[in-house]
């Protein structure tokens, strides 16, 4: 799990198609390129100091786990398995109570400096269940996601104003 640090979606028509960038070398990386699927969590504001853990820390360091970090601060990860056009069931982690999950299948990737830039279909999208502790799917990309405000989605310029980044 870590931060993406670019994500937009490119289509609007079906199917619905997403650009996200993948630093090169990080565990994320290779789990996303040997799953081909991925769990695009928004988070919210209150989720903001989780960023430093997930995004300016490595898998590769050692006595280090973000899954733990992530506990430490009121986050326990959760498995959820999601169907893959490709490879059948997958179970990913996903945090607790994040404004929105989008799954994203990849379908290519492109050397893009120190970036990689993975053009992904959207096969589905979620909502955190508060009752059951899970994440709810729609298969297919689901209904258009409703608009998120800087009240309730973290944003950079949060980030920035809480100087994080």
């Amino acid at each position: 799990m870590n931060i993406i640090t670019f994500a937009t979606p490119v289509s609007v028509a079906p199917p619905k198609l997403w650009a996200v960038s993948l630093y090169t070398n990080t565990l994320s990386k290779y789990a996303f390129e040997a799953s081909k699927v991925a769990i695009l969590q928004l988070l919210t504001t209150k989720q903001s100091t989780l960023v430093p853990i997930l995004g300016k820390r490595s898998g590769y360091e050692l006595d280090f786990s973000k899954r733990d970090e992530c506990c430490k601060r009121g986050y326990p990860w959760t498995f959820t398995t999601i169907r893959s056009d490709e490879s059948g069931p997958v179970s990913l982690d996903v945090l607790p109570e994040c404004a929105s999950y989008i799954v994203l299948q990849l379908m290519s990737s492109h050397a893009a400096g120190d970036h990689d830039v993975a053009l992904c279909q959207v096969i589905g999208t979620g909502k955190w269940n508060h009752e059951q502790q899970n994440v709810d799917f729609l298969e297919g990309g689901g209904p258009p996601l409703s608009a998120k405000d800087h009240n309730t989605v973290l944003y950079t310029a949060q980030l920035r104003k809480e100087g994080i980044i």
